[in-house]
């Protein structure tokens, strides 16, 4: 072998080992990459995670939870009064007082006629007596005094239906109580009504039963001015619920003078004595598919994932009533690493199967 062919085969090599740590290097660079804070950060977890009667359950123990940072705390009870705000307008009364108006029209000719006929039912007694009394007036005036008693009943008879059909009227579009209040002259409600002392307000409710919950009282304000608020009671439900409000609206009454066809915000207590249930600290949620989760400590160093069913932000947290109660310890720090502990397993066992 000559000294060219020897210097060949050694640049073959060299040339060879180059290019087979290039391929080392290339396929194998995230395991460069990692330093060794990155490998403190993982948590050792042979069988950490697992499950039982179908739920993910992820196992550490207490160094492991001491050196991941796992923290915990427990649940306390507490109450809370669910606000609801819902949306309600200032009434035109003027329809109210069209009603009243016809009213007292028809009163007033049903008691005139009335009046009318006691007379009439008298002179046709008189004249039937005289007429029974050898004739002393002729058959036709005692027919006359017949006919004119009978055509003032008529009349009344016609007058007491569109009394009672007014009267269905302001029912159907006002409801038996606001109705009322136009039947009776001395109607101190209608009275403020129309001296501009109070308001009538629709209330647009929605699936919430005021009487259920001894809820007489709300407040309303402008929805133009949310802080002046004022006090309105409850006066009845609302015949005819409006179209998109999706349950009977209510009536409500305030003693101050608002603008017709002014939007109000109205703010009620959906339960005067409140509800109980925890408080869940935002520290605690995680979200995952869109939704919010927290761990919870079963036991010693066995933890599960559960997700919020509460639908009460309270701005810090959460008020929930439904998956966790008082005494309830769940994780305020390094849940992450716990879902990503339990997701890990899953991927490992889907890639088993």
């Amino acid at each position: 072998m000559n000294t060219r062919q020897y210097n060949l085969i050694i640049g073959g090599l060299t040339l060879f080992i180059a290019l087979l740590l290039f391929v080392l290097v290339t396929f194998n660079r995230d395991d460069f990459l990692f330093s060794e804070s990155d490998y403190e950060e993982e948590i050792e977890t042979r069988d950490a995670a697992g499950y039982e009667d179908g739920v993910s359950l992820v196992r550490l123990a207490r160094k492991d939870q001491d050196a991941s940072g796992i923290e915990v705390t427990e649940l306390t009870l507490m109450r809370h009064q669910a606000e609801y705000q819902l949306f309600g307008e200032i009434l035109d009364i003027t329809g109210l007082l069209e009603l009243r108006e016809r009213w007292i029209t028809l009163s007033n000719g049903d008691r005139a006629k009335a009046v009318e006929e006691t007379h009439l039912a008298d002179a046709y007694k008189r004249a039937s007596l005289l007429f029974e009394d050898r004739q002393n007036i002729s058959r036709r005036e005692l027919m006359e005094s017949e006919y004119q008693l009978n055509a003032v009943r008529t009349y009344r008879l016609n007058l007491r239906r569109n009394l009672a059909s007014l009267k269905h009227s302001m029912n159907a579009t006002w409801g038996a109580e606001v109705g009322a209040w136009l039947l009776d002259e001395y109607s101190q409600n209608f009275k403020s009504l129309v001296t501009q002392q109070s308001s009538l307000i629709r209330v647009f409710v929605r699936n919430i039963s005021l009487s259920d919950n001894g809820i007489s009282t709300v407040d309303i304000a402008p929805v133009g001015f949310p802080t002046r608020k004022i006090s309105a009671r409850y006066v009845s439900e609302a015949p005819g619920a409006q179209l998109g409000t999706g349950a009977a609206d209510k009536f409500f009454m305030a003693d101050a003078q608002m603008p017709t066809g002014t939007r109000v915000i109205v703010s009620l207590s959906a339960n005067s004595e409140g509800v109980s249930g925890v408080f869940i600290p935002d520290e605690a949620v995680l979200w995952h598919s869109g939704k919010p989760w927290v761990f919870k400590r079963l036991s010693d160093g066995v933890f599960a994932r559960f997700e919020i069913e509460a639908d009460v932000d309270l701005g810090l947290g959460w008020f929930e009533v439904n998956a966790f109660v008082p005494g309830d310890q769940i994780v305020v720090s390094g849940a992450q690493l716990l879902l990503s502990e339990e997701l890990k397993y899953q991927i490992r066992n889907e890639n088993e199967d």
